[in-house]
């Protein structure tokens, strides 16, 4: 897949793939559907490395195309994605995701900054292999907790974290809207307003 693929349905950038259909479709034309557990086929996840700095130029495209920027905000900071620690997602040589995170030892905590994968390489276990290796490597930091944000629309992300074991610790209401000028359209339609932050214990407390 390029990084120009449009939705199908409105030609803006698509960040899901609909395998039924073979539609490419951005978040405000997604839907969520009930499948069966182990309805999907079964497919090996991408390889997961260490990004290196030949990396960056391809990380950067994939933080531009999913977020429109590489200057994120995460609990209340800002983090440069492209100073920012990563795993990839690789498709032979082809990165295809990314895991962007920053330690904060203060916090005893690594925040997760980005995870993405593009819309043909989902569904395939590679967000899961990204937040095992990043598990990893908390671990071998010595870290406690894997902490990350996502929006109030966001229902794949929240059902991706909280199968992985993250838990609800907070809402900030209105974020979204003081970040952005506004509410806007986000997964299926829902209006993009609140923060929701989870945190992932390495000791499974």
């Amino acid at each position: 897949m390029t990084l120009t693929t449009g939705c199908t349905f409105c030609g803006a950038r698509s960040q899901y793939y609909d395998r039924h259909s073979g539609q490419y479709v951005c978040p405000e034309h997604a839907r969520l559907e009930v499948v069966a557990a182990g309805s999907r086929p079964s497919v090996l996840p991408p390889a997961i490395r260490p990004a290196t700095t030949a990396d960056y130029p391809r990380i950067e495209e994939l933080s531009l195309y999913f977020w429109n920027e590489t200057d994120v905000d995460c609990f209340g900071r800002r983090y440069d994605v492209l100073a920012c620690p990563a795993l990839v997602a690789c498709d032979g040589e082809e990165v295809v995701g990314v895991a962007a995170y920053a330690v904060e030892p203060e916090c005893d905590a690594v925040v997760l900054v980005i995870l993405n994968l593009l819309p043909d390489h989902q569904g395939r276990g590679g967000a899961r292999a990204l937040l095992d290796a990043l598990r990893d490597e908390a671990a071998r930091r010595g870290v406690g907790r894997i902490w990350v944000v996502t929006s109030n629309d966001d229902l794949p992300a929240l059902a991706l974290y909280q199968r992985y074991g993250f838990r609800l610790i907070g809402i900030v209401p209105g974020r979204e809207v003081e970040e952005h000028g506004g509410a806007f359209p986000g997964f299926a339609g829902i209006p993009v307003r609140d923060e929701i932050r989870l945190e992932y214990r390495l000791g499974g407390a």
